[in-house]
């Protein structure tokens, strides 16, 4: 697009080139996943489509204004952005929504921690917790990485989910 700044000419390809890929994917599945996702899960997915990485101008701007639209601030965006990246849809609901898991892989979580020679964790619902790691249990099944400043109770999605805790926690040690 002549005339216009990089980063504007992209931020008005990006809607049709979304309307294209959902137009796709309605054709060959019959589904379109997107229409059921909240505001607030359509915002977060359409910001993790963002290209590129780190806050650049475009993207605290497109955080802002996202967030703003939805009464959550750039930080809550960025946030709920790390866990879509990580794990979609159920990385979203993994970072918002504890809940209370049956007994099984949970239970089990803890002594496989211990025998691997990590540290003892704090259980609270869905979650196995440190002072500065946290494991979080999916509905899927999974585990996901979580870290923060010793003590803070400021948790990132960090690593990839996976379905033994150890390897979860050996992930996001980058081990």
């Amino acid at each position: 697009m002549r005339g216009v700044p990089r980063h504007q000419a992209r931020a008005r390809v990006a809607p049709a080139t979304e309307a294209a890929a959902r137009a796709h994917a309605f054709l060959v599945t019959g589904e379109d996943t997107v229409a059921t996702l909240t505001p607030w899960q359509d915002a977060v997915r359409l910001a993790a489509a963002h290209p590129g990485s780190g806050l650049t101008a475009s993207t605290r701007a497109l955080y802002r204004d996202l967030g703003g639209a939805l009464d959550r601030t750039p930080t809550d965006l960025a946030r709920a952005v790390a866990a879509w990246r990580q794990g979609g849809l159920a990385g979203l609901g993994v970072l918002e929504e504890p809940w209370d898991p049956p007994a099984g892989p949970f239970d089990r979580a803890r002594p496989a921690l211990l025998a691997a020679d990590f540290p003892s964790f704090r259980p609270w619902r869905n979650r196995l917790s440190t002072r500065s790691l946290q494991l979080r249990f999916g509905r899927d099944g999974l585990w996901y990485g979580y870290e923060s400043d010793a003590d803070r109770e400021d948790w990132w999605p960090r690593g990839t989910p996976d379905a033994d805790p150890v390897g979860a926690l050996t992930d996001l040690l980058g081990g």
